[in-house]
């Protein structure tokens, strides 16, 4: 087995298991904060055991640090409500325009796989127009209903909900680009080797503010439950325990994700040349893709297709230069 076949086989296993998020997000029937929270808290206990502590008693109330928390908080929020909205393989897609982002921050000149990535953009938000009008043409054939107008007042309120629906998705990945390019700049000022160091100091601000939002609202909860009569008790009871199972879930699966994931991510980086290590990051894109047809029965189209290539190959071009 060559020296380069381990480090190939580590990254794409990272990106596998990290391209799980999308379906992570719908299918573990948690708000959005309490996944928040179980992210923060899974990946602050594994960083923890191999971060420099001192480094980290010294840098842990820097400026840039808490910049960086504030910022990875936000990105990590606004990474799962655009997953929640979006089919997995386009938000993947489309979170992989934060390259571009860097490069516009950076202001480095012009570049024509900008104008491909925009395209590819651009075809993703009109298969989305598209597959809105088809689904609804679908459920009037259902229906029996193939004589009617192709619109009626009913049908044109919850078209627009679904494109509503798509541009928020949207914003809210293209932040989380946006959030990742700041990222990688401000990440920079934080000196040090080792990237658990930069891990722990990324996600430890948020979970602090998690996790007091996380005992408000079991404060909160206790106070209902005081006011309850038996039967509400009892249904609040199950209610409870099923959450807590979720919980516990989320914690196991976040742990599972970050140290594989994220162990496996820092070990081809140090051992792959830059080129080979971006080529083999497009590979989330796939399983995300893949994820969603299996999991989530999501549909594929040839539009999704030809955006998702757009992307990779302006990517490709940037990176080529």
């Amino acid at each position: 087995m060559s020296s380069i076949t381990i480090p190939v086989i580590a990254k794409l296993a990272s990106e596998s298991l990290l391209s799980l998020y999308p379906v992570f997000v719908k299918k573990i029937g948690l708000e959005i904060p309490v996944q928040l929270w179980t992210r923060l808290i899974a990946y602050i206990a594994i960083a923890a055991l191999f971060v420099n502590w001192s480094f980290i008693r010294s840098a842990i109330t820097s400026p840039n640090a808490i910049l960086l928390g504030v910022v990875t908080l936000i990105h990590i929020y606004v990474s799962y409500e655009g997953f929640k909205y979006l089919d997995s393989g386009v938000s993947f897609s489309l979170f992989n325009l934060y390259p571009f982002m860097i490069l516009l921050l950076s202001r480095a000149p012009w570049h024509p796989a900008y104008l491909i990535a925009l395209i590819g953009f651009a075809i993703f938000v009109y298969d989305n127009y598209l597959l809105s009008h088809q689904l609804i043409a679908t459920s009037d054939k259902t229906e029996g209903m193939e004589n009617q107008e192709p619109f009626t007042k009913e049908q044109e309120v919850k078209h627009q909900n679904d494109l509503n629906t798509f541009r928020y998705g949207v914003v809210m990945i293209l932040l989380s680009a946006f959030t990742e390019a700041l990222i990688y700049f401000i990440i920079r000022r934080v000196k040090t080797t080792n990237h658990w160091d930069h891990l722990f100091i990324s996600y430890f601000p948020g979970a602090v503010v998690m996790t007091i939002y996380m005992i408000f609202l079991w404060i909160k909860s206790r106070n209902q439950s005081a006011n309850e009569d038996m039967k509400e008790s009892m249904e609040n009871q199950n209610t409870q325990s099923g959450f807590n199972q979720r919980v516990l879930i989320a914690l196991l699966l976040n742990g599972v994700i970050g140290s594989v994931g994220y162990v496996s991510r820092f070990f081809a980086a140090y051992r792959l040349e830059a080129k080979i290590y971006a080529i083999l990051s497009y590979f989330g894109i796939i399983m995300a893709y893949v994820y969603g047809i299996v999991l989530n029965k999501e549909q594929m189209t040839g539009l999704k297709v030809l955006g998702t290539i757009l992307i990779i190959l302006a990517n490709y071009l940037v990176l080529k230069k």
